[in-house]
């Protein structure tokens, strides 16, 4: 996952915590309204419009797995780096686009299979720009980039016309970017879909091979399970937290679950960012039957 903008906070604050799975239950059942989840038995918030901030890359990957299937895209084919680069917007992701630079230890070109790596794992926000340009996905799903440049970079046009401007100039601006509350304000209001949209698309990425390869990159880490593979794209903006995970054990058929968190105060949506206590509440979700019991009923 990756945040807009680092804040960094120096006062203390009373707002509840997100350090661990019991207290993601209790944030969820504190707050329904502000929550989505999607999984076999559940279905909160399912058809409601939802920031998912980097989780949205799903669509995009939807996209790539199809264009490779078709023969419309080879995985191989190049792509200049300047091009990528030219759709990065510094200091807006987390640092997402150097890392992928170093990890791909890239040259002039890269290939289109890296390019979706980058989108995935390192949740680089040019890459997916860029794929959405090239693939054609505008009235599928919007432009991040082009919307920080609408809200924060001054463009007084369309996001996609924002988007193109600045990746056509070939020329990186650092934005200046305003505080926690007006930076959520705007995450609450871009990268939506239905959760229910989500988890179906996912549900069809657990069976494709293409897919799979890039959802299932935290299987090749160390200290990887050996008993649980799980594929995953999560995603932050100031005040969002959301996942988009499947898990699958030997014998048994793929487990989605969609989880959006929004509008949450800036001290609760920082320890959530710290702790990763989000997707540890998806795994139990997945795999303890009596603990998803107790969040079904938390959200009735």
């Amino acid at each position: 996952m990756r945040i807009l903008a680092t804040v960094v906070s120096l006062f203390i604050t009373t707002a509840p915590p997100l350090d661990d799975v019991e207290a993601v239950l209790a944030y969820v059942k504190a707050h329904p309204g502000d929550v989505a989840l999607v999984t076999s038995g559940i279905s909160h918030n399912a058809g409601a419009s939802t920031p998912f901030a980097s989780a949205i890359k799903i669509v995009h990957l939807e996209a790539y797995a199809k264009a490779v299937k078709t023969g419309k895209l080879k995985p191989g084919a190049q792509i200049p780096v300047a091009t990528w680069n030219a759709y990065h917007l510094p200091g807006t992701d987390g640092g997402a686009h150097e890392a992928a630079l170093k990890r791909l230890k890239v040259g002039a070109t890269v290939t289109f299979d890296q390019l979706v790596s980058a989108m995935i794992e390192e949740s680089d926000n040019a890459a997916a720009d860029l794929l959405r340009e090239k693939l054609g996905l505008h009235k599928k799903v919007s432009t991040i980039n082009g919307e920080i440049l609408r809200a924060f970079g001054g463009c007084a046009t369309d996001a996609d016309t924002c988007i193109r401007t600045y990746a056509a100039a070939g020329k990186q601006v650092q934005l200046p970017l305003p505080g926690y509350d007006k930076q959520a304000a705007w995450a609450d209001t871009v990268t939506r879909n239905r959760p229910a949209v989500l988890h179906a698309t996912l549900s069809r990425l657990a069976g494709d091979k293409v897919a799979r390869k890039h959802l299932e990159w935290p299987m090749r880490q160390p200290g990887a399970s050996k008993d649980l593979v799980i594929g995953t794209k999560g995603g932050a903006l100031p005040g969002v937290i959301t996942e988009a995970m499947y898990t699958v054990t030997p014998g048994q058929k793929p487990k989605v679950t969609v989880f959006a968190l929004r509008r949450l105060p800036e001290q609760t949506w920082f320890s959530g960012l710290e702790s990763y206590a989000h997707q540890q509440f998806m795994l139990r979700l997945a795999t303890d039957r009596a603990f998803h019991e107790r969040v079904r009923a938390a959200l009735k």
